[in-house]
């Protein structure tokens, strides 16, 4: 799981079940209901409670921009021209 820090996480800090206790609360089902979702609901979930929990913070805020930003695969023209100048001015 990352940790939004940049920093690696030292495996001896990783709990095998940090995934479901983060769903559990996230939804408010049981770890025994949690361990019944199907893969796609669950991992739906995950990603949810994820994205929820990161956005209580200033920090969690920026890492979910820097994710975002690294997913674009089209550069911004419009922003691209306002910082470098346009074909037309």
């Amino acid at each position: 799981m990352p940790t939004g820090s940049g920093e690696e996480e030292k495996p001896y800090l990783y709990a095998d079940t940090e995934d479901i206790k983060m769903v559990a609360d996230y939804s408010r089902l049981s770890f025994s209901e949690c361990l019944e979702l199907d893969c796609y609901t669950f991992k739906s979930l995950v990603r949810d409670a994820f994205i929820y929990k990161m956005r209580q913070s200033e920090n969690g805020k920026e890492y979910l921009e820097d994710c975002y930003l690294l997913q674009q695969t089209q550069p911004n023209r419009k922003k691209l021209k306002e910082m470098f100048g346009g074909e037309n001015e």
